[in-house]
Parts: C-alpha cells; structure tokens; sequence
C-alpha cells in the first residue's frame, strides 16, 4: 500500500473516530473520507478495532517530559501545552467520544488504555517522581494520587470545554491551576 493512502486512511480514520465515534463510524465512511476503495481500506485493517487501535497510536503522546528543574516549571509546560486552545477541543472530543463507549468494548478499552492513558500517566509519574526526589512533593502522598490532583483540573477544563459550558474562568487561569496543584502537593 503507498504512503500516500496509508495517510489518507489514517487521516480520515482519526476524523471519523473524533466525528462519529467508535459505534457510529464504520469501514465505508473511512474508506469514503479517505476517497479511496473499501478493498484499500480492508488490506490494511480487517476490523473497526483494528483501524481504531491505529487511531489511537496515532494520537498517543509519545513525548517525554523534559525536566525543567522544579515542579513548578513542569507544571507549567504541562498546563501550558495542555491548554493550548487549537489543542483542547479535539482532545477534549477524543475523551469523551471514547469515555462514552469504552464501557462496552473490552478490545476498545484495551487499546485506550495502552495507547493514550499509560503514555500520560508514566509521563505524569515521570515528573512527579523526579518532583518527589528534590523534595517538592509530600512524602505522605502516593504518586499515583499526585498524578490525579494535577490530572483533576486538566479533565474539568476539558470537559466544560467540550461542553461548551459557561466557565468563568479569570484571565490567570493557567496560574491558578499551578498554585493549586502546588498546594496540593505540598510544594
């Protein structure tokens, strides 16, 4: 298969996952958005989970963090990059298209996992870990709670986002977040 199609397939499936979800979109609309024939589409993958654990590889956060030397720049790049408004609704859509259908599909839970939950949360844990080394966060507090404090408000953002909720949040949002986080952390 060329390269221009094995992007044109993979394009086009992210698009019909983010549009319609994993139940709602099927084999033909990917092969229609991609314009090329079901045949193409089917040499590649033989199932929808099959294209939809390509999704998912595809969208997987494979960056390391870079250690900014405090917790307090690592939070900041976090909640910077992660607040990036070309970046929040479709990741925000990603999320809630596939938190609301990951509950009855254990090869669709599978692949979320691997793909975009571990990444986040071992990138997550990186941080706190090298946070927790320099003694900036508290001892008494698991990592893996660490890791959902900072998570916390990110999900609240993303959804009220998604939902186009009237959040009035203040102009130092960003800010705020990280002076929470910090809090809570014990930093």
């Amino acid at each position: 298969m060329s390269g221009q199609v094995d992007q044109a397939l993979i394009k086009a499936a992210v698009s019909e996952f983010l549009r319609r979800g994993y139940h709602g979109m099927s084999m033909e609309s990917i092969a229609a958005t991609a314009g090329v024939s079901k045949r193409s589409l089917y040499r590649r993958w033989n199932s929808k989970l099959a294209v939809t654990r390509d999704v998912f590889r595809t969208l997987r956060d494979e960056r390391n963090s870079v250690d900014l030397g405090s917790l307090e720049a690592d939070l900041r790049a976090l909640v910077t990059e992660s607040t990036q408004p070309e970046a929040v609704k479709p990741a925000a859509k990603l999320v809630m298209r596939t938190m609301g259908e990951i509950s009855g599909s254990s090869g669709l839970l599978t692949a979320y996992r691997k793909y975009l939950m571990e990444p986040r949360i071992e990138r997550l844990r990186g941080i706190l870990e090298r946070a927790r080394s320099r003694g900036e966060v508290r001892a008494d507090l698991s990592t893996d709670v660490a890791c959902t404090i900072v998570a916390g408000p990110l999900m609240m953002y993303y959804l009220a986002v998604l939902a186009e909720a009237d959040l009035r949040l203040p102009t130092d949002y960003r800010e705020q977040f990280i002076r929470s986080i910090l809090r809570a952390l014990g930093a």
